[in-house]
């Protein structure tokens, strides 16, 4: 009996997520094209590894072993990349990195840009994907890094077998008209109750730390416009027709007089997140020392923890 790595790996995912419909979403196929490598599956096992349990697919026992051993056998496979890459001589090879939005031009355009003159060789791809997407990638092995950024309020993401590498911690600050700032200093943010704001989708993280932020002070903000992207938003502030709070880094250096100081809120987090198992591959531990040395050099103030890559 010959099994497919692809087929396992589908079966994964299936126990993950609960339904053909999600996986297929995740996978960018389509349903039938899942039920059709499940199905096969299922044949060259001679089992049934699913049932349907309620709105969604559960595994069998038979299902549930077939899935431990897959990732153990992913597991596996990350050792032996680790290791052929320490065998090798010289920096060269393929990783795989996905970003949130942002952290494309703060952090993983810069990386690359540094790589490429110092080690050609190393050939480093980018994607830009949620946190949730990149996280089953990575677990999936489809990723070796992703980047993510997690406001304070965010859920933690599962641990189980991966190793996050804090990068910085980004301020949150509040963009304003330049006319407003002097009573927003004697105030606070509630001087801008009655005024418009403009933040991201609902949900967002944007969007909740306003509310949240807003809430704190006694107010429910007014938001007159809603865009996607940090970089957006600061765009929308800066005709000084709303407010908004922003992320710092994504402030542009012309539009930085819009910032209030002293006022400021939580910071967010962004981190690198590695599988276990590669975290001391050489081309790994190289991207995540790059990436670490972009921030020591444009932002040294946000660093507040030490390196952790292995040794």
């Amino acid at each position: 009996m010959t099994l497919d790595l692809r087929r396992m790996m589908l079966l994964c995912d299936l126990a993950e997520l609960g339904s053909v419909a999600a996986v297929a979403e995740q996978r960018r196929v389509t349903s039938s094209a899942v039920s059709q490598q499940l199905r096969a599956l299922e044949h060259d096992t001679g089992a049934v590894l699913f049932r349907r349990d309620g709105r969604t697919l559960g595994m069998t026992r038979t299902g549930e072993v077939l899935v431990q051993h897959v990732r153990k056998v992913l597991s596996a496979l990350d050792e032996a990349e680790t290791a052929i890459a320490a065998a090798r001589t010289g920096v060269l090879g393929n990783i795989a990195v996905a970003s949130f939005n942002m952290g494309i031009p703060m952090l993983v355009a810069p990386m690359m840009s540094r790589l490429r003159l110092a080690h050609p060789d190393l050939n480093v791809a980018l994607q830009q994907e949620s946190a949730e997407h990149a996280l089953r990638l990575l677990r999936r092995s489809e990723l070796d890094i992703a980047i993510l950024c997690r406001y304070p309020f965010d859920a933690p993401h599962s641990a189980a077998g991966l190793i996050d590498e804090h990068l910085m911690d980004e301020p949150m600050v509040l963009l304003a008209p330049l006319d407003q700032h002097d009573r927003i200093r004697a105030e606070g943010i509630g001087a801008l109750a009655e005024s418009p704001w403009v933040t991201g989708p609902v949900s967002s993280g944007l969007s909740t730390t306003l509310g949240q932020v807003a809430g704190a002070a006694g107010f429910v903000p007014k938001v007159k416009h809603r865009v996607i992207g940090a970089q957006n938003l600061c765009m929308l502030a800066a005709t000084e027709v709303a407010s908004a709070i922003a992320p710092r880094m994504a402030v542009p250096a012309e539009f930085e007089s819009l910032i209030v100081r002293d006022v400021g809120f939580a910071a967010r987090t962004i981190s690198a997140v590695v599988r276990h198992n590669r975290q001391r591959d050489p081309n790994i531990k190289l991207v995540l020392r790059e990436l670490h040395d972009v921030v020591a050099a444009n932002w040294p103030e946000t660093q507040r923890r030490p390196l952790r890559v292995a040794v």
